[in-house]
């Protein structure tokens, strides 16, 4: 079986981007006055800009990869390994060209940001309904390779 390394796409023109609306917001924030109508419209759209970029930073991911032995990535926070029996869906979701992955099953939940699947990994995937136990148990079956 192969292993699927997902793509990540965009993060850091994403990122400068919502960074620099961040700051313009700030810098128009200081230049008004309190009692100004669009005062507090500029600050909540600073403060709904900044929560997004800590998110967005806080959920990233360094590498995410799919094999027999299940899921993998690395993020701040350390390397996670999760076993293949506890996956119940993958699915990609793609707006406006921010692509993210999200990864279900029992007890967690992964959102990937960035991460997109190719479409020859999607068709795989849809194959089995976005079931990676699934996949992973017919594709193992027709492997040549048994170590599982």
């Amino acid at each position: 079986m192969k292993v699927l390394n997902l793509r990540k796409s965009s993060e850091k023109s994403t990122l400068a981007f919502l960074v620099t609306l961040a700051v313009l917001t700030l810098s128009i924030l200081k230049a008004t006055s309190q009692k100004h109508p669009l005062y507090e419209l500029l600050l909540l759209a600073f403060m709904l800009t900044s929560l997004i970029i800590i998110l967005l930073v806080l959920s990233s991911k360094n590498e995410l990869t799919i094999c027999r032995h299940g899921i993998f990535y690395s993020s701040a926070f350390g390397n996670v390994h999760i076993e293949p029996n506890k996956t119940k869906l993958i699915k990609q979701y793609s707006k406006y060209g921010f692509n993210c992955v999200v990864i279900i099953g029992h007890g967690y939940f992964i959102f990937a940001p960035f991460y997109y699947l190719t479409s020859k990994q999607k068709q795989r995937l849809k194959r089995y309904d976005n079931n990676l136990l699934h996949w992973l148990e017919v594709t193992r079956k027709r492997s040549k390779f048994q170590g599982f």
